[in-house]
């Protein structure tokens, strides 16, 4: 299914950018933003989404931009074969994001040799053993992976034993701070306490239920904001345990807002790469109450822009929480740290700049 944006002259480097689905999610977000920030008159690009899109999302995309749904998920048919070689045979790079788009992007060798093909790398885990054993098997054919987070780069070399040549780390949050207004702290007779994500085993839901439950007759409302395969069963769990301080909302269309309303961003994840929602939450000014893992150990400074603790030490989040939600000063004296290394790392223009470094269409070239 061709979605109806458009590309102009063959004179421009053409970009292939192959996605699993273009849903809302870190990688698709991050994707997103980052052809926000290309220049239309230095680059073509068409975006290859494996399978589903979500009509709001992609009409986010810049216009320029040639967006084609394979579908994948009802079969390889002929035609869906037939784009992809069609749109790869002409490609100057080729990106593949997530797992099963970067094995497709590789595999785009055969057709388009002389192709730079790059690699998004996005978490530190990888969901099964056959998954990370293919990913290393294969990783030489990428001329680059991307890592989203210093992190992951670590993991690529000291788990993969990969090159550390082969790797660049481009941090994929691309936030526009413009977007992002700063929060003002204030004594107040409620503190929202809240998050945003994928409602998967990977966020840790769990935890955040316990902390509630922990603090429940307090003046402190949990808030989480997010969909996925684990939401019906989130919400029976917060009536079963009658979390009336906890309120489920579902996707939220407007996350900055979302962010701003909060006083605290709690994000006790079991694994993560970068973890984009933390560094939005950092953007607005507050103050995280966060796990010791991936991208989000890496960018909260411990005791100066949050508090980070083991994923399931739920009296750690506690305690943390509390404190945060006594002192309105403490609050903004870490959402002003916070927002400070956003704009030091995690900004559109870094994105750009590290994305063409890697693929060699940066000045520096």
């Amino acid at each position: 299914m061709n979605i109806d944006h458009q590309t102009t002259s063959s004179t421009r480097t053409e970009i292939v950018y192959i996605i699993n689905s273009l849903h809302p999610g870190g990688a698709e977000i991050g994707m997103r933003r980052l052809l926000s920030g290309l220049d239309p008159e230095k680059y073509n690009v068409t975006v290859l989404a494996l399978d589903d899109h979500s009509v709001d999302f992609t009409d986010r995309i810049p216009s320029w931009v040639r967006i084609v749904d394979l579908r994948l998920r009802s079969g390889i048919g002929v035609s869906a074969l037939r784009e992809l070689c069609s749109s790869v045979r002409t490609a100057d790079v080729i990106v593949g994001s997530l797992y099963h788009s970067s094995m497709i992007a590789r595999l785009c060798r055969v057709i388009r040799p002389t192709a730079t093909i790059a690699t998004w790398q996005h978490a530190n885990l990888f969901e099964s053993d056959i998954r990370r054993f293919t990913y290393r098997w294969t990783a030489s054919i990428s001329d680059t992976i991307l890592a989203d987070s210093g992190s992951v780069a670590e993991m690529l070399v000291s788990d993969l034993g990969l090159s550390r040549d082969c790797i660049h780390t481009v941090p994929i949050a691309g936030i526009d701070l413009d977007e992002y207004t700063l929060k003002t702290h204030r004594e107040a007779d409620q503190i929202t306490v809240g998050t945003v994500g994928r409602l998967t085993e990977q966020k840790n839901h769990k935890a955040i239920l316990d902390i509630a439950e922990r603090l429940l007759g307090s003046n402190i409302q949990f808030e989480i904001a997010g969909d996925g395969e684990l939401y019906e069963e989130i919400q029976a769990e917060i009536e079963e345990r009658r979390l009336t301080n906890v309120t489920l909302h579902g996707f939220v269309d407007d996350a900055p807002a979302f962010l701003k309303s909060l006083d605290i961003y709690l994000q006790p994840s079991h694994w993560e790469g970068l973890c984009i929602t933390v560094l939005e939450a950092m953007a607005v000014g507050l103050p995280v109450v966060g796990s010791d893992v991936g991208g989000i150990e890496r960018n909260v400074e411990q005791g100066t822009s949050g508090y980070l603790y083991s994923s399931n030490d739920v009296d750690g989040f506690v305690s943390a929480i509390k404190t945060l939600a006594e002192d309105p000063e403490r609050r903004h004296r870490f959402g002003e740290r916070g927002r400070e290394i956003v704009k030091d790392g995690f900004t559109r223009k870094i994105l750009v700049d590290e994305f063409e470094a890697a693929i060699g269409t940066g000045q520096e070239q």
